[in-house]
């Protein structure tokens, strides 16, 4: 499946990426700590609801996903943070989408890599689908990692050290701002 059926009444946007995700997930092909960021619990309430039969993961791919929690670990305040500034622009009944996404965002890769999806264009389907007003605001199409924690930096009080560069004097300028894969 690449890309979640929009014409499916039964399900919302936000329901067939987080199935998306999840597949991804579990077959390899993204990058996540334990759960994909989600509390144990409501994974498994999902994995059962979303993907019914779904075997446990393999356990070279557990202990990836353990060594990114570990990772990550430090940087739990940073994630909860983010995954609370991207609830605020997801779409109603969205919920729960946010938590993997901030939880892919502490990924080394780019963040559609992270979430293992096959380019930035489909990434900014999944963002359009789900989060219509952070599409608006990113009117320059920055990566969405740096837009994001540009973005913090402008809402918070310095809390999280801004990671995005500053975009006008940044040697990077044109590989940020490009048009999608």
């Amino acid at each position: 499946m690449r890309n979640p059926p929009a014409d499916n009444p039964r399900h919302e946007p936000a329901e067939l990426w987080l199935r998306r995700l999840m597949i991804n997930h579990n077959e390899g092909r993204a990058r996540f700590p334990l759960a994909m960021g989600l509390p144990e619990e409501e994974y498994r309430r999902l994995a059962r609801r979303l993907l019914p039969g779904l075997r446990p993961r393999p356990e070279p791919l557990r202990r990836q996903d353990q060594l990114l929690s570990a990772l990550q670990r430090p940087r739990r305040q940073e994630r909860e943070a983010l995954a609370q500034w991207l609830r605020q622009y997801l779409i109603a009944d969205g919920a729960p989408l946010h938590l993997p996404i901030a939880a892919a965002a502490m990924g080394f890769n780019h963040l559609w890599q992270d979430l293992g999806l096959a380019s930035r264009g489909e990434l900014r389907q999944l963002m359009a689908a789900c989060f219509p007003a952070l599409i608006a605001m990113n009117a320059q199409n920055m990566r969405w990692k740096k837009f994001f924690y540009r973005q913090l930096c402008l809402a918070q009080t310095g809390e999280i050290n801004c990671r995005s560069p500053s975009c006008d004097s940044c040697c990077e300028r044109e590989i940020c701002f490009t048009a999608d894969d």
